[in-house]
């Protein structure tokens, strides 16, 4: 699995070139993305737009490289993407270039983005139509500024945003409604209650968030408890990390999972993530459990294995392709 991903030229030239872009990591800023003036928003597109980038085409890249997902895809010609909390869209470009560079066949795309920050959003719009990317696809956007206060919001816009998508896509989002007190830490598996119902049959929903904590707690714990009650429900189930799908019903909830990745930045930051579908189609292309496998699940490695899966074997988690 790569995790190396910088920006191409053409993007990096626009991001910091046209638009002065420049990166600087602020970790107090995070949660106040949503207030941030144009200035910041520079300051934003330089720091975290490259991560989510690198992020989600390494990780799109990984699932486009395993042959049972990628014999579905690889037949289609249109794909559809939903990113809930785009910020400046580094999970949506990053995706996108996945597909160019994977998927030959895909010559259009729909994507919908909501964030609640304006000139956020608008940066993505006008990435969407830069020239290499228009030159590969048909590209139909649909940006929309949302203001999210509630539980109640976002059920309303949950509920007349589509459906039948591809992909779905929160990245960084849930961590800030924590934040800001509009979700607790039940907040992901609210948001994944939200948004899975809009998925395709084959369609995937990724949940990544920052690996900081919240009232006392860290957010991948949250992020695996909440993945874990929301799987035994029994209409969806995890396709990463791996452990998880052949585990999701169990009570593993206070699993530490988390993975780094770079790229055109020089943040050394750590992310934690689940990869979800519809169970009868993640069922369906997933192999037998390896269970003389051991799975490395964060930065720890083998100080922190998967401690339901334990083989003589050591394999990346996050690695579909092992």
């Amino acid at each position: 699995m790569i995790s190396n991903k910088p920006l191409p030229k053409w993007l990096k030239d626009y991001i910091f070139g046209e638009l002065g872009a420049e990166e600087k990591p602020d970790p107090k800023e995070f949660c106040k993305n949503l207030d941030s003036d144009h200035d910041k928003n520079r300051i934003y597109l330089g720091t975290y737009f490259p991560r989510s980038f690198a992020e989600s085409f390494c990780i799109h890249n990984n699932l486009f490289s395993y042959a049972p997902y990628k014999q579905t895809m690889e037949i289609k010609e249109k794909m559809k993407i939903l990113s809930f909390g785009c910020g400046t869209g580094g999970d949506v470009v990053g995706l996108v270039c996945a597909i160019a560079t994977m998927l030959p066949m895909v010559n259009e795309i729909e994507i919908v983005a909501y964030d609640g920050n304006s000139i956020a959003i608008d940066h993505l719009g006008d990435i969407l139509r830069l020239d290499p990317l228009n030159k590969r696809f048909n590209i139909r956007q649909r940006c929309v500024p949302i203001s999210i206060s509630s539980v109640e919001d976002l059920t309303h816009i949950t509920s007349n945003i589509g459906n039948e998508y591809d992909f779905i896509l929160s990245f960084k989002f849930v961590n800030e409604l924590m934040q800001l007190g509009i979700l607790g830490r039940d907040g992901f598996q609210i948001l994944a209650e939200k948004l899975s119902p809009l998925l395709a049959m084959d369609g995937l929903m990724t949940l990544l968030d920052v690996r900081a904590e919240y009232c006392g707690e860290w957010q991948p714990k949250n992020l695996n408890m909440g993945m874990g009650r929301f799987c035994r429900g029994g209409l969806f189930a995890t396709l990463l990390p791996i452990p998880c799908h052949f585990r999701g019903s169990s009570n593993c909830d206070s699993c530490f999972s988390d993975k780094r990745f770079t790229g055109s930045f020089t943040s050394k930051d750590l992310v934690t993530y689940r990869v979800l579908g519809h169970k009868a189609f993640i069922d369906s292309i997933y192999p037998s459990c390896k269970l003389n496998v051991t799975y490395i699940r964060n930065k720890d490695g083998m100080d922190d294995p998967c401690p339901l899966l334990n083989g003589t074997n050591v394999l990346d988690a996050f690695d579909i392709n092992n």
